[in-house]
């Protein structure tokens, strides 16, 4: 660890026993607990509003979050003395969500609709809600439309086209036609009325319920099991060696980064869409997350629908699209065409998912 990282250490109220290199960061063992430290570049407002999500939901029975850890001036955001600014939070061992495990899958389901019944009625200052609500996705699915609409055009028009390219002309229509019926319809339904509800009862998003943020709660013998290797750890042997007592629960949620004020049911269609993308969109997670949410916290037809309709736009197809007229397009890397192809092959089975999920609003 650098001098300047130790410098840092030094303002907070902590003793700590074993460190260990992360990807960009130390854990750190310490007296108070598995603890993340790294260097800090983000905004102070957006930390202060991403603090106030976590401590709420600590204060109100949620405990396992990265709790940002204060220094001795009770400041979030420590600073050595060439400014270089740092954070710590709370860590835990544990496991990242395996989104092929179908009990995990339903365990992290339940455990977002336990988050989302206690992030509501938050209390921000005015500046904060003005600053952290979310985009309007009307917006977004006809800007996005635009751009592919664009980049069609682009690659139509290339006299030599390659191998993705090609697939890309292929899979297009079918796609584009999605995209106009979601926004289509996300115009005729009850978006802005849901929306406004969620603003006016200060309903917090994670922002990115994925599985690199859910983390399954393990103790510490099993944490360092040779077969198992902690998320985001580089290795496994600390710089000194001590033993702390074990310690075990459910599941913990982290990184708020990107957390906003907004409906809620968005949260639930990013965690669904990376589990149905990664199961070949089989029907049986897709209902087991939806009814595992809903024992919790139950879904409003309204809700259902939009839910409905963020699946039915082709965010992954976009996302590819963007990377693609964003890059260097003379040539394209085998895994950016194995991807295209992947959502291609799987979008008749999204579609008997999408019927059967429409077929009960």
């Amino acid at each position: 660890m650098e001098d300047r990282s130790q410098e840092a250490l030094k303002r907070y109220r902590i003793k700590i026993y074993n460190i260990y290199r992360a990807r960009g960061a130390f854990l750190l063992e310490t007296d108070c607990g598995l603890k993340l430290f790294k260097c800090f570049e983000g905004s102070k407002n957006r930390t202060m509003f991403e603090n106030k999500v976590k401590e709420h939901l600590f204060q109100h029975g949620y405990p396992n979050t990265d709790l940002f850890v204060r220094t001795l001036d009770d400041e979030i955001i420590s600073e050595d003395s060439s400014g270089c600014q740092y954070i710590m939070k709370n860590w835990f061992w544990g496991e990242e969500c395996n989104l092929k495990d179908l009990s995990q899958v339903e365990e992290a389901a339940a455990n977002l609709a336990k988050m989302h019944c206690i992030l509501k009625n938050v209390e921000f200052s005015v500046e904060q809600i003005e600053h952290n609500i979310s985009p309007d996705l009307k917006l977004t699915f006809e800007k996005r439309n635009r751009e592919l609409k664009r980049v069609k055009s682009y690659v139509r028009d290339k006299k030599q086209k390659n191998e993705f390219e090609l697939s890309y002309l292929n899979y297009y229509d079918n796609f584009y036609e999605q995209g106009i019926a979601a926004a289509r319809k996300l115009a005729q339904s009850n978006y802005n009325a849901l929306l406004a509800e969620a603003v006016a009862n200060c309903s917090v998003c994670h922002g990115n319920y994925t599985y690199h943020n859910i983390i399954m709660l393990k103790n510490k013998t099993e944490a360092m099991a040779r077969t198992y290797i902690p998320p985001g750890w580089i290795n496994k042997q600390p710089l000194s060696v001590t033993e702390l007592g074990d310690s075990v629960g459910a599941i913990a949620t982290t990184n708020f980064e990107k957390s906003y004020i907004g409906m809620q049911i968005t949260d639930l269609y990013q965690f669904m869409r990376k589990v149905m993308e990664k199961n070949d969109w089989d029907v049986l997670y897709g209902s087991n997350i939806i009814e595992a949410y809903d024992r919790i916290k139950p879904i409003s037809k309204p809700e259902l629908n939009i839910l409905y309709l963020l699946l039915l736009y082709p965010e992954k197809f976009w996302k590819i699209t963007n990377f693609y007229y964003n890059s260097k397009k003379s040539w394209i890397s085998g895994r950016n065409i194995q991807k295209l192809i992947t959502i291609g092959e799987q979008n008749e089975k999204k579609d008997r998912f999408l019927y059967r999920l429409e077929s009960i609003l």
